[in-house]
């Protein structure tokens, strides 16, 4: 009897987590943040400026330009999803 294959999915999953955690810390701290709070935690840009004292256009900003310092660490990292 054969063991059942285990999918490769879970494994494939885990490893793109493990990429963009590791391009989020290549990345500046202030663009970081503002990945975080919007895209992992839902946050409004209107809210998170509120809390970091910002106007909501820098965190639309900051968001715009890390996901670009992000695809570029991505990509420095050998990531073609």
């Amino acid at each position: 009897m054969d063991p059942p294959e285990l999918g490769h999915e879970p494994l494939e999953q885990l490893l793109v987590t493990w990429q963009v955690e590791e391009a989020l810390r290549r990345i500046g701290d202030a663009h970081r943040q503002a990945l975080v709070e919007t895209y992992l935690r839902g946050r409004t840009y209107a809210d998170v400026g509120a809390e970091l004292g910002v106007p909501e256009g820098t965190v639309k900003s900051r968001v715009y330009y890390g996901l670009r310092a992000l695809r570029n660490a991505l990509e420095e990292m050998g990531y073609d999803g």
